[in-house]
């Protein structure tokens, strides 16, 4: 599947307090620049299963005609090729006429709500919007579909309130600490440990309830003999991102929208690796450490935070490592209860994974 995301509006109707967009200004696409783009990535499908045209700002519902008309020119020109059509929103101009018109074309486009846990989480970080965003209409339209809850260390400390609170609403739900912020204070080990834990006891009593991604993700790859460490990030291979402009870009953390012009303009100098990732190029800590299989390294937010696509800001590796100790935690309750889907090999991987982690993670 490939994944192309469209820029449409460098401008937003909030101000978020974690918001890694920088370089903020009222400028949009036009639609000759995003048939331009559609027809270049239809044109080019070999080897892929489809599309999923990634509509992004800004806010991208400040373009909502040319959501209409980008939705309009691919279901007509798709031809055999499957493609989804999904925007990541904030909520709050979803309303009126873009209800109805996303009640029309729920069978090709999807929305990927922004809400970060509870009306006073959400209204810290997120410029007092929560009562602006009609909640009943996501989660009855997009009943499959993870909200997207960020943690900003001022909300760290009520993670898991803001999570139980959103499962209550009806959603799943994506979360993850914010990126470019300062994650050094010392406090948010205990703070991001103590929250998991309360999350855990929380979903050991309910098991009915999908965990949020922070604890879901797999762990079963430590347990693999592997001689480097693969790739979680798609860009430069199967993820591209196109400004407003028209310009192409591996991802949207390396637009000119994140980086700015100046420093958007080196990304084109970057080589990107395969499926491995080339080990001599990681930090030695890296190069040793027994989580690299399972790492949901970002080449983005490591270029954005350090200037190198493989080297990861150590504060958020430190509490990276506290996340995937939580999820083998996690996995051998859900085990000692019965709880667990996998058998056979699978299980197995899981077991010797959960020991390892246990064992020999030092955080």
């Amino acid at each position: 599947m490939k994944t192309v995301t469209i820029t449409l509006t460098q401008a937003c109707n909030l101000s978020c307090s974690y918001c890694y967009e920088h370089h903020k200004s009222p400028k949009s696409m036009d639609w000759c620049t995003a048939k331009r783009i559609i027809d270049h990535e239809l044109s080019n499908t070999n080897d892929i299963d489809g599309i999923e045209f990634d509509l992004f700002g800004g806010e991208p519902f400040k373009e909502f005609k040319l959501i209409q008309q980008i939705t309009e020119y691919v279901n007509m020109t798709k031809g055999h090729i499957p493609c989804t059509i999904f925007a990541t929103t904030n909520g709050t101009l979803v309303h009126d006429e873009v209800q109805t018109w996303l009640r029309d074309h729920a069978d090709c486009f999807i929305c990927g709500l922004s809400l970060d846990g509870t009306r006073e989480m959400h209204n810290i970080n997120r410029s007092n919007s929560y009562d602006d965003i009609d909640l009943d209409f996501f989660s009855e339209l997009y009943p499959n579909q993870d909200v997207k809850m960020t943690i900003s260390q001022e909300t760290l400390p009520y993670l898991a309130d803001g999570v139980v609170d959103l499962h209550k609403r009806g959603f799943l739900v994506s979360c993850n600490l914010a990126h470019g912020i300062d994650w050094s204070d010392s406090n948010n080990t205990t703070l991001l440990h103590r929250e998991l834990q309360k999350l855990i006891e929380f979903y050991l009593s309910h098991p009915d309830i999908e965990p949020c991604s922070m604890l879901e993700m797999g762990i079963s790859n430590v347990s693999l003999q592997q001689s480097v460490p693969i790739r979680y990030c798609g860009a430069g291979i199967s993820t591209k991102s196109y400004d407003i402009n028209g310009c192409e870009y591996p991802c949207q953390f390396f637009m000119p929208l994140t980086l700015g012009e100046e420093r958007a303009e080196f990304v084109k100098e970057v080589v990107f690796p395969g499926d491995y990732l080339p080990i001599s190029q990681l930090d030695p800590e890296c190069q040793e450490c027994i989580i690299q299989s399972v790492c949901p390294n970002c080449f983005g937010a490591n270029y954005a935070s350090t200037g190198n696509i493989y080297k990861r800001d150590k504060n958020m590796c430190r509490l990276t490592k506290i996340m995937i100790k939580a999820r083998s935690y996690f996995r051998a309750k859900q085990w000692e209860l019965g709880q667990l889907k996998e058998s056979g090999a699978e299980l197995q991987a899981l077991l010797q994974a959960i020991v390892k982690i246990q064992n020999e993670l030092v955080v």
